[in-house]
């Protein structure tokens, strides 16, 4: 029986060239597959870093939020009758927006000052914890626990309180400031608009 590699060569189809096309064909197919699962890494490793790049962004903006909603809730929650200028100050300078325009307006810190004289307030305030509840790439809402302590001409010894509280941060100048806060469902910049009305400021307790 003549074998199919004799009668190819009869036929004048060179054996060699056709070894030389198979081995080309198997190298080509390799290649290719090293390619493509070279190529795959890649993307995958693309993927990974900017997944990772995003998280540490993520991560970096909740801790600043974070330091630059206590400083707020600190300055919010502090204060002396016997220096009572500082704490408009303070507010207008960590906020944005309309409460930062409401706090820097002079009106309202001879209010407040008058206010905090006439009742002999003095509270005291520590942040005992603090984290982000809800973030996008431009507001962060931080939730925190605040122990309070708080006196004034009526109760000379101070009442202590432990209060949930939150604050919305955004974005602003490469910085983040608080554009409102509360407690509960109570929000600041509602109750800020609620004191528009002549007279004496009556904010509710700073939060």
């Amino acid at each position: 029986m003549t074998s199919r590699w004799k009668e190819w060569s009869e036929r004048g189809i060179p054996i060699p060239l056709l070894g030389l096309a198979a081995m080309l064909l198997a190298v080509a197919t390799v290649v290719g597959m090293l390619s493509y699962r070279n190529w795959d890494m890649s993307s995958r490793n693309d993927d990974l870093s900017g997944s990772l790049a995003d998280y540490r962004r993520k991560e970096a903006d909740c801790t600043a939020a974070i330091a630059a909603a206590t400083d707020f809730l600190l300055a919010a929650n502090n204060f002396d009758y016997r220096k009572p200028e500082e704490w408009t100050q303070k507010m207008a300078a960590l906020t944005a927006g309309p409460i930062h325009d409401y706090f820097a307006d002079t009106t309202v810190a001879q209010d407040n000052t008058q206010l905090i004289k006439a009742g002999k307030l003095h509270k005291s305030s520590t942040v005992a914890d603090a984290a982000c509840a809800a973030q996008t790439d431009k507001s962060i809402r931080v939730v925190a626990q605040l122990n309070e302590s708080t006196e004034n001409f009526q109760t000379t010894d101070a009442v202590k309180t432990t209060s949930a509280v939150w604050a919305e941060l955004s974005h602003d100048s490469g910085t983040w400031k608080t554009v409102d806060s509360g407690r509960g469902d109570q929000a600041l910049r509602g109750d800020l608009a609620a004191t528009q009305a002549p007279g004496p400021t009556q904010a509710n307790q700073p939060r």
